[in-house]
């Protein structure tokens, strides 16, 4: 399976690094960029073949001609016309692979070949580390075969859910962005320790610590978050003094309200 990568990105280059870890052939990838200084230093970082967009119009028709799957992973916002610019040189039977947040199946559609097998994706930088969460919505059309690779590609270094596309958007707000939600509270929570007292050093790295063991905690299919937070916050204990104000400052609120906004964002981003 040859799989080219237009754009390598923060989700690209995590996608990159995950089959690339599951020892892929490295001559059966490949991947634009814009800048010659960027290309220069993703080839020597991944050890695949990198062309520029800047000194080569050409670049990243070249990169997927022949290919079997292509991820797009461009701005939201060109990757619209990334998909008309590599058409032409599209076999019919490539899948088009999408991460771009907010960008429909239907202008993707739209933008390729009648009948060009599409999938629309939502993964998260979680892959770099083995522990991704993808989504993914496949056009009508794509076969099992054509899914199952696509699976493939992400299963290397995450989970995949395969979600109607009505769902992708909520489902990027929870996964897709969840990571940056975890290291705001990382931040706030060693700005309250060191408010409280704590020398800023140490307390970045309690509450850093702190995370990465609960996480561990919740690294089982069986775990049940609500049953840890209950095994911890005993009652008339302290995390339970604490929980209390988080509720009456309308912490699930706060939560819900933020992935409104994400999914807000999204729908601006795909209009």
């Amino acid at each position: 399976m040859r799989i080219s990568f237009i754009g390598l990105g923060h989700l690209n280059s995590a996608i990159l690094a995950g089959l690339l870890a599951t020892e892929v052939p490295r001559d059966r990838l490949n991947a634009t960029t814009h800048s010659t200084e960027s290309a220069a230093a993703r080839s020597r970082e991944f050890g695949i073949d990198v062309a520029a967009t800047h000194n080569d119009p050409e670049a990243n028709r070249t990169a997927v001609d022949g290919a079997d799957i292509v991820v797009l992973g461009t701005k939201p916002k060109d990757i619209v016309t990334t998909a008309q610019d590599i058409a032409p040189a599209l076999a019919p039977t490539t899948t088009v692979v999408s991460v771009a947040a907010g960008i429909t199946l239907e202008a993707l559609t739209a933008a390729l070949p009648v009948d060009q097998p599409v999938v629309r994706t939502m993964p998260n930088v979680a892959l770099t580390v083995g522990k991704g969460v993808v989504g993914i919505t496949p056009a009508a059309g794509v076969t099992q075969s054509q899914i199952d690779q696509v699976n493939d590609v992400f299963s290397a270094s995450g989970t995949v859910f395969q979600v109607p596309e009505d769902q992708l958007n909520a489902l990027a707000a929870v996964a897709g962005s969840g990571p940056g939600y975890v290291f705001r509270f990382v931040n706030a929570l060693a700005a309250a320790g060191t408010e409280l007292g704590l020398d800023a050093t140490v307390a970045t790295e309690l509450a850093r610590l702190t995370v990465v063991g609960a996480g561990s905690m919740l690294d089982d299919a069986d775990a049940d978050p609500t049953a840890l937070e209950d095994s911890i916050a005993t009652e008339g204990g302290t995390t339970e003094a604490a929980l209390n104000s988080l509720d009456a400052n309308g912490f699930n609120q706060m939560i819900v309200d933020a992935l409104r906004a994400n999914i807000a964002r999204s729908e601006e981003l795909g209009a």
